[in-house]
């Protein structure tokens, strides 16, 4: 079977409206159906909005902190461990947050 012979489906021809021509029993479970791929479809949209809401504060969060290390470095060196440490711990944490959300 080669790409030519893939048969696309038309546009709407699984839309609710499409299952007209069923019998009623198979006319409501394709309509649950449907409903169902659909929502499926926006949770996941949100889902993913989500995760990029996330990273976006996370980089924003880390960006500030690594200049501030970089200041303090300069400022007080002594402490140069101990901030990486922190912007380290933070950085992870973030990380970690993001690929727990929505799992």
């Amino acid at each position: 079977m080669g790409a030519q012979d893939i048969q696309v489906a038309p546009p709407g021809a699984f839309t609710p409206a499409a299952t007209s021509r069923m019998g009623l029993g198979l006319q409501r479970q394709t309509q649950r159906a449907i409903h169902m791929v659909q929502a499926e479809g926006v949770v996941a949209a949100v889902r993913e909005e989500g995760r990029a809401f996330l990273g976006n504060r996370a980089l924003e969060n880390i960006g500030a902190l690594t200049a501030l290390e970089q200041h303090l470095i300069t400022v007080a060196p002594l402490g140069e461990a101990r901030y990486r440490e922190i912007v380290d711990s933070v950085t992870l944490g973030a990380a970690s947050a993001i690929r727990r959300f929505g799992n």
